[in-house]
C-alpha cells in the first residue's frame, strides 16, 4: 500500500521550514535576544537554545524521513499545484490584504462593518437582518468606546 504523496511533499518541506527557523533561532535570534537574568534558577538563553536544538532535531527528523519515504516512491520533491489550487490557496490572503489597505486609507470604524459583513457572506450567512446588525454593532461599540476613552482622556 502507497502513501499519499502530497502529506509527504508537504512534511519534507514543512521539516525544511523548521529547520531554517531553528537555524535561525540559534544563529541570530537567541545570541542577541536571548534575555538577562534567570528564570527557575536557569538563564533564560539555556532554555531558549535547547528548545532551538529540539526543534532543529525534530524537523530534520520529519525532512529525512519524509524524503527517504518520497524516494522509494520515486516521487518528485517538488510539484506546482494547478492553477485552481493556488488560486483556492491565494485568495485569503488577497482578502486580508485588500482590507488592511482600506483600515491603511480610511477609519476602522468605517471599515470594520464592511469587513465583517463580507467575512459573513464568505461564511455562507444570507439573512440580510443578521448581516447587517453583526457587521453595525461592533463598529457601532468601537465607536463608542474610543469617543468615550477620548472625552475622558485616556487615548
Amino acid at each position: 500500500m502507497s502513501e499519499n504523496p502530497i502529506p509527504l511533499r508537504m512534511n519534507f518541506w514543512s521539516g525544511l521550514g523548521v529547520a531554517a527557523l531553528a537555524v535561525l533561532l540559534l544563529a541570530w535570534v537567541i545570541p542577541h535576544y536571548g534575555g538577562r537574568g534567570f528564570a527557575v534558577g536557569m538563564h533564560p538563553r539555556t532554555l531558549a537554545t535547547l528548545g532551538a536544538w529540539v526543534m532543529l532535531g525534530c524537523a530534520l527528523a520529519l525532512a529525512l524521513l519524509s524524503a527517504i519515504a518520497l524516494m522509494r516512491q520515486r516521487l518528485p520533491f517538488f510539484r506546482l499545484p494547478e492553477f485552481g489550487h493556488l488560486w483556492h490557496q491565494t485568495w485569503p490572503f488577497l482578502f486580508v490584504l485588500f482590507f488592511i489597505v482600506l483600515v491603511d486609507r480610511f477609519p476602522l470604524t468605517w471599515v470594520a462593518p464592511f469587513m465583517i459583513g463580507s467575512l459573513l457572506l464568505l461564511l455562507g450567512e444570507r439573512r440580510w437582518h443578521v448581516v447587517l446588525l453583526t457587521a453595525v454593532i461592533p463598529a457601532i461599540g468601537l465607536y463608542g468606546l474610543t469617543a468615550h476613552l477620548m472625552r475622558i482622556g485616556v487615548v
